[in-house]
């Protein structure tokens, strides 16, 4: 047999003729080679920014942290390249929500989790990596348009990252709609990744999960018999969540999908009492969600399934991320320090 390390070379060179042993040691060379460059190459490529443009004409970077793909939009389309700092900063807060030492974490939940967003066999959206791309301004930033049709076919590869990933929303760097406040940085952020990971990280982690997270009708038609869509309706029959400029408002109409999307974004950030302390308004975001159901105890008793079904699926897997930790990351005109570091 062909020696596992690099120390039984010269023993094996020894009882071979001339020629084999040559022949033999060059082979045993670029194995090894070949092996310290595919250890290294994954080393570099897990949880650093890398130069990447395999994803499509828009992005120039990627980085891959807790089962997610982040690409990062380049200097293309008339706007400026996203820095760096603002991508450690996405990384980190990913890092944040799902970070294993937190205390209400069950360990092999959370990796089955990873392992979802990161499309992995047997998981609920086996070979269909999560992705989360983050864009400058927003998308009339560019000329043409990435998130438009038309726009999509001329940023060449780009329509074929997004046949080949899940993915939801948008994560802007100086959001055009924004304040460039650091809590309003937080809520851009969380609120997106949130998205992301409600939508392609939960379902199937916990059990019954794939069935009580049901956020897509067109690919579950009884989504209105799950958990997640009758704790909605709760949220809005209780004026709670209120939905009318949701398309028209009918929760089980078109906007059913966004409306679910959105709801386990608002209830997540209830629970651990996000809203209040980052929201604009003194921490209010009504009428979109009453200032009654802000705190876990508000929606414990105005929304009681959606609590219930928050500590089922949502807190043994998610953590949240201290405030102090966001405060210092996220300071006013684009200031702070992400404390990233690549794993």
């Amino acid at each position: 047999m062909p020696p596992k390390h690099p120390a039984f070379t010269d023993r094996y060179c020894v009882v071979l003729n001339m020629n084999h042993t040559i022949f033999f040691c060059l082979l045993l060379g670029a194995l090894f080679t070949w092996q310290g460059a595919l250890a290294a190459d994954t080393a570099v490529k897990i949880g650093t920014i890398v130069a990447d443009d395999s994803n499509g004409a828009w992005f120039d970077r990627s980085l891959e942290v807790r089962g997610i793909q982040i690409v990062v939009a380049g200097a293309v389309g008339g706007q400026k390249a996203v820095p760096n700092k603002w991508v450690e900063k996405t990384a980190q807060t990913i890092k944040l929500l799902i970070d294993s030492s937190a205390p209400n974490i069950e360990n092999v939940l959370q990796k089955r989790l990873v392992a979802t967003l990161a499309g992995a066999a047997g998981t609920a959206h086996q070979g269909y990596q999560t992705g989360q791309r983050i864009g400058y301004g927003g998308g009339n930033s560019y000329r043409p348009n990435p998130l438009r049709d038309n726009g999509i076919r001329h940023y060449k590869g780009f329509e074929a990252w997004l046949d080949r990933m899940v993915h939801k929303d948008m994560v802007w760097y100086k959001n055009v709609d924004s304040l460039h406040t650091g809590d309003d940085d937080i809520v851009e952020l969380l609120e997106h990744l949130m998205h992301t990971i409600h939508s392609f990280g939960l379902p199937g982690v916990v059990d019954g999960s794939l069935d009580a997270l049901s956020w897509d009708p067109e690919r579950r038609r009884d989504y209105h018999k799950q958990e997640l869509w009758l704790a909605m309706k709760e949220a809005i029959d209780n004026r709670v969540f209120n939905v009318s400029d949701y398309g028209n408002g009918d929760p089980r109409g078109h906007m059913s999908s966004v409306m679910m999307t959105e709801y386990m974004y608002l209830l997540n950030f209830s629970m651990w009492e996000f809203g209040k302390e980052f929201w604009g308004d003194g921490g209010s975001l009504a009428p979109e969600w009453s200032n009654k159901a802000r705190t876990a105890k508000g929606v414990r008793k105005h929304n009681a399934l959606g609590y219930r079904l928050f500590m089922t699926y949502f807190d043994p897997v998610l953590s949240k991320p201290d405030i102090k930790t966001l405060r210092r990351m996220f300071k006013d005109h684009d200031r702070g320090v992400s404390g990233y570091v690549a794993e």
